[in-house]
């Protein structure tokens, strides 16, 4: 009965560890993608004060132009 038990209390711990092997691989996974997701939000924060980079999202998402300039626009013809 006793060896039965200790069996028992072996088996249950040595799964539980396993559980937090994987438990401890999946986090450390999560962790590396975390951190290159933020090396990028870096990046981009680099960039963001940037004026050349101001400039040219000024210019492609908001249409605007410098003084002087001239705004082309394309129509696709029939």
């Amino acid at each position: 009965m006793l060896v039965g038990l200790l069996s028992f209390l072996y088996i249950d711990r040595f799964l539980e560890i396993r559980h937090l092997h994987a438990e401890i691989s999946r986090i450390t996974q999560e962790e590396q993608a975390a951190l290159v997701v933020q090396g990028e939000l870096r990046d981009r924060l680099a960039h963001a004060d940037d004026p050349a980079t101001i400039e040219y999202l000024a210019r492609k998402e908001l249409g605007l132009v410098k003084p002087g300039e001239e705004k082309v626009i394309f129509l696709k013809g029939e």
